[in-house]
């Protein structure tokens, strides 16, 4: 048991809680206040002061930030040493604290560092967590392979979680996906991104393609949504990664003298594959076209290949990525595919 300053809270009875990996902060306190059945505002108060006039605000919409005061505050309230609750909120981490040497919290509208997902309900119900919690995530929508929900922000679309069980290729996809990014790091992770901000442009351009249409008549999804796209997508979309991770093996593997052929066979097999949704050459060729005339320049100080083996060209359309980031923020292509207020 922690013997930190039990003051704060005194009041609460101690009713133990599972943490949920990547939780959000705000998620946590809903939980607690639902638990000790008390307000959030309740515990804000005990926590610290904050803006004039500012309360609570529902998980699913924003985040709440806390100075480390009131990090000790909070730790000593539940009982448990305050570098618990940091491994378990990633908004409880040092980057994320606000600065001062006083006990406050500040909950802006907008959170730094990811977006407010909904937990997989099954994977809350395994914590002994209810059904509504929100996590702080990299992309605006998240998968959940073990139990077969998508999820996704609540700016984006409903909370609800979408049964994925029906589309054994999108679950597919998601596992080759984490391969690929386990195998090449971060450079899977760029080629990631730009798969499928490409594909997010052939969706945009023809979203009743016959096989998007067909999962979302599987799934009962809505076919225009954006929110919901990235799932629709998923199988073209890593297909697409693996060809790029392909052709930037090739060119590693090759005299410059001969990159015009792996452009060639990176045409044809992204026309393959494009003609397998329907799609016009001028629908398809347009943003291939694009990325590869991003990637035509090397960064000179590319990384050495892993385990000894060749390595993808390091191109200059990645040289000062380093952030994890988005899949929309780390592609290098210049188009938010996502956002229906600008054409593609």
């Amino acid at each position: 048991m922690w013997s930190g300053d039990v003051a704060w809270g005194a009041s609460l009875a101690h009713v133990p809680m599972r943490f949920v990996a990547q939780e959000s902060t705000c998620s946590l306190l809903w939980r607690l206040a639902a638990a000790q059945g008390v307000s959030v505002d309740f515990l804000l108060d005990d926590l610290g002061q904050g803006p004039q006039g500012q309360r609570a605000l529902e998980p699913r919409l924003a985040e709440v930030y806390l100075s480390g005061p009131a990090l000790e505050r909070l730790g000593a309230m539940m009982r448990v040493p305050p570098v618990r609750l940091q491994r378990a909120m990633p908004h409880l981490r040092a980057a994320h604290l606000l600065p001062g040497g006083q006990a406050r919290w500040h909950w802006p509208w907008v959170p730094s560092g990811g977006y407010l997902v909904r937990c997989c309900p099954l994977c809350a119900a395994s914590r002994e967590a209810g059904g509504d919690v929100w996590l702080v995530w990299p992309d605006p929508w998240r998968l959940c392979a073990r139990h077969g929900r998508f999820t996704e922000c609540a700016r984006t679309g409903p909370a609800r979680a979408v049964d994925v069980r029906a589309l054994p290729e999108c679950v597919r996809a998601h596992r080759r996906r984490e391969r690929l990014e386990r195998r090449w790091g971060q450079t899977g992770g760029f080629l990631l991104a730009d798969a499928f901000a490409v594909t997010g442009w052939w969706w945009r351009h023809a979203p009743a393609a016959v096989p998007w249409r067909e999962r979302a008549r599987r799934a009962r999804l809505p076919l225009l949504s954006t929110g919901t796209a990235w799932l629709l997508i998923y199988p073209e979309a890593v297909a697409l990664a693996r060809l790029l991770l392909r052709h930037e093996l090739d060119r590693s593997a090759s005299p410059v003298q001969r990159w015009g052929a792996a452009r060639a066979r990176l045409r044809e097999e992204a026309a393959a594959l494009a003609n397998g949704l329907g799609l016009t050459v001028e629908a398809w060729s347009v943003p291939v076209a694009e990325w590869l005339a991003r990637h035509h320049h090397l960064d000179e100080d590319r990384p050495a290949a892993a385990g000894g083996g060749p390595a993808p060209v390091r191109t200059q359309a990645h040289a000062g990525d380093d952030a994890p980031g988005s899949l929309v923020d780390r592609g290098c292509l210049p188009w938010d595919w996502t956002d229906t207020s600008v054409p593609v």
